[in-house]
């Protein structure tokens, strides 16, 4: 599935192409292989912050600057749900983890639309 948003995408499809799930994917293997590991985690979730615009950008030919930064900001979100260096750091909060993705994967796909774009 090409993760280029078109103007006339469902809500679901939106949502899909808006979470970089390979990326949150390696993410979560790397969380469980160095769990506790404050600095670790934090480079690993710096490193994949800065290579998800790339891999949207070259790997799936995604040209649309907004859909790359709300893709990244998407996955700065899940890693804040996940845990993660938050709660090493001890800024990590569920309940609002949870709320804060619940407002993110339902919102944000209803506000992100494109104009055509002009060949």
């Amino acid at each position: 599935m090409a993760r280029q948003i078109k103007q006339k995408q469902e809500y679901l499809g939106k949502l899909l192409k808006l979470i970089p799930s390979e990326i949150i994917a390696v993410y979560v293997a790397v969380q469980g292989l160095i769990p506790g590991e404050k600095w670790g985690l934090t480079i690993v979730t710096l490193v994949l912050l800065i290579l998800t615009p790339l891999y949207l950008r070259f790997v799936q030919k995604v040209d649309r600057p907004a859909q790359i930064v709300i893709s990244a900001l998407s996955f700065i979100v899940w890693v804040y749900c996940l845990g993660g260096p938050f709660v090493l750091f001890g800024i990590h909060h569920a309940k609002i983890a949870s709320v804060i993705l619940l407002i993110w994967t339902t919102f944000i796909p209803q506000f992100f639309n494109f104009e055509p774009k002009e060949s």
